[in-house]
C-alpha cells in the first residue's frame, strides 16, 4: 500500500490523502453519489456501485498497478482518485487511467491539485509511460487543472453526449512521464 500525504489546504483545513481502506467504500460511494448527481461532471447520474462493491473493489485490487486514493478534509472524505493499468494485455501495461472527483463543498481549496499531483506521483514510480483521462468539453474547471498539471489534449470526440439540452464533445487528454 502507497503512503498517505498531509496538508493543510489554503482555507487553513487539514487534509489527508491516502489510499483508500475497505471501510471507506460507503463514504466514497455517498460522494461518487454527490457528484454524479449534478449530472455534468461524471457520466453516470448516480454512482456506478454498491457499498458493497467498492468495498470488494478496494478489498481484491491488485495495489502494485492500480490506485483508489481518498481525500479526507478534517476527516470527512469529500473525493477520490482512480487509476487503474490500461487493460489486460501486454500492450496496455505502459499506460494507465485516470479518474477523479471532489464534492461541491470541497472545492477551490487545492484538493483536486494535490490528488492529482498524488496520483501523478504513484504512477510515475511503477514506471507507468503515460496517463490518460478524458473530461467533458463543458467542465472547463477540469480542464484548466489537467494542462496546468501538464496534461495535453490528444482528441476530441465531436457530440459524443447529450445532457443539459446540448451535445458535448469527450475530450481526450494524457500526461506523459518519462522525462
Amino acid at each position: 500500500m502507497w503512503r498517505s500525504w498531509h496538508y493543510m489546504t489554503n482555507t487553513g483545513e487539514n487534509l489527508v490523502i491516502r489510499p483508500a481502506f475497505p471501510a471507506d467504500a460507503a463514504d466514497l460511494v455517498e460522494t461518487l453519489e454527490e457528484v454524479s448527481r449534478e449530472g455534468i461532471y461524471l457520466l453516470n447520474d448516480h454512482a456506478p456501485r454498491t457499498a458493497a462493491e467498492q468495498e470488494k473493489i478496494i478489498r481484491y485490487l491488485d495495489w502494485s498497478r492500480n490506485l483508489i486514493a481518498v481525500a479526507l478534509l478534517d476527516n470527512r472524505i469529500v473525493g477520490g482518485i482512480g487509476i487503474f493499468v490500461g487493460g489486460m494485455s501486454p500492450k496496455c501495461q505502459t499506460f494507465c487511467n485516470l479518474g477523479i472527483h471532489l464534492i461541491k463543498s470541497a472545492r477551490s481549496k487545492g484538493i483536486g491539485t494535490r490528488l492529482m499531483t498524488y496520483g501523478i506521483n504513484w504512477a510515475r514510480e511503477r514506471k507507468y509511460h503515460k496517463i490518460c483521462l478524458s473530461v467533458f468539453s463543458t467542465n472547463l474547471r477540469a480542464i484548466k487543472l489537467y494542462q496546468k498539471m501538464g496534461f495535453v489534449i490528444e482528441g476530441r470526440r465531436r457530440e459524443q453526449y447529450y445532457f443539459m439540452n446540448q451535445w458535448v464533445d469527450e475530450i481526450l487528454m494524457a500526461k506523459f512521464l518519462q522525462e
